[in-house]
């Protein structure tokens, strides 16, 4: 990672206030830790607001960016921090001075109802799930952004199995092109977008010469907008970013106990439905706490203009399902 990136945290008085009843009485997890910024404000509440709360309160903070992992450690060594492997399996002890009050892994949010139970941090009272990328994610090592030249990477966990962007667009065929960019990036242009990276997706490697060749297709006037769609959508297909944010989402309320919250920040509308959508679908499980979404203020947005597309949605668990027989309490 190339120099000191300070993180900036989105919405993180409201993410406490809606998480501050559930810090006191189990675990909450930071299902996408980033830099730690929003650990480093639960930690402040929960040592200045809760200071017995360190006997039963603890932080988790699951990142499946190795990076991140690295960045929240750093940020949040003062209140007591440990590194776990993914592989780790042990209870903690329910009390003690040498109890971390935040543990940290590198590992999916689609993992953590295993991880909890493996950990033995239960209950689980809330959940947050960040959905943007960090400020050091955006160096131009990491290929996400079109601003600074670098590898065609884009991939969160650059030493998993998935491939990078570069190889993918190599692959495919021009009709999924056109499917990734409307579907996922919501581009009008996606068709002769489609066609003109199909045509020169073998002499793209880096992320200047996929934005030159958008550039040949797009008005100078409308290029950052169209660039934007196109790299998020491949962000996400990279990742396979919307699928595995339904799956985190389901474990989120299964793992949750009565009473227990999930805060969401979407950045984008495919984020927002499948938020939606996951919540319809447990209606009888969850009570909506935002009917509508919590938006930055005017004064966050200048300090931090990449919060001004963030959208806040947070529930809280009312019942349980009994899986094996269907039945609701």
């Amino acid at each position: 990672m190339s120099g000191k990136i300070d993180h900036v945290p989105v919405l993180v008085n409201e993410v406490v206030e809606i998480l501050k009843p559930c810090l006191s009485t189990g675990t909450i997890i930071d299902a996408t830790a980033g830099g730690g910024g929003h650990l480093a404000a639960l930690a402040r509440e929960l040592r200045g607001s809760f200071p017995e709360a360190r006997r039963w309160g603890r932080l988790v903070g699951l990142d499946v960016d190795a990076e991140a992992i690295a960045v929240a450690e750093s940020r949040l060594g003062a209140f007591g921090c440990k590194v776990l492997q993914e592989s780790f399996s042990g209870h903690f002890p329910d009390s003690g001075s040498e109890l971390p009050m935040i543990l940290l892994m590198q590992a999916s949010y689609v993992d953590m109802r295993k991880i909890a139970e493996r950990l033995g941090i239960q209950p689980v009272t809330g959940v947050l799930m960040d959905l943007g990328l960090s400020s050091y994610q955006l160096q131009p090592e990491r290929g996400f952004s079109f601003e600074q030249d670098g590898p065609l990477d884009m991939r969160f966990d650059r030493q998993g199995k998935r491939q990078p962007a570069r190889d993918l667009l190599r692959q495919a065929s021009e009709q999924e092109i056109y499917t990734w960019l409307r579907v996922y990036g919501e581009e009008p242009m996606a068709k002769r977008l489609s066609r003109e990276i199909y045509q020169a997706r073998r002499e793209i490697d880096t992320t200047k010469e996929l934005a030159a060749v958008v550039a040949r297709v797009v008005p100078k006037r409308n290029l950052r907008k169209r660039l934007a769609r196109v790299f998020q959508a491949l962000r996400i297909v990279v990742n396979d970013e919307l699928t595995n944010l339904r799956l985190g989402l389901e474990a989120a309320i299964k793992l949750l106990t009565p009473g227990g919250r999930l805060v969401v920040l979407c950045y984008q509308s495919g984020e927002d439905r499948c938020f939606k959508s996951v919540v319809r679908e447990n209606k009888e499980l969850v009570r909506i706490l935002t009917r509508k979404p919590v938006r930055p203020g005017r004064e966050e947005v200048m300090v931090n203009p990449r919060a001004r597309s963030a959208r806040l949605r947070a529930i809280e668990k009312v019942a349980v399902k009994f899986e094996s027989k269907g039945e609701v309490r």
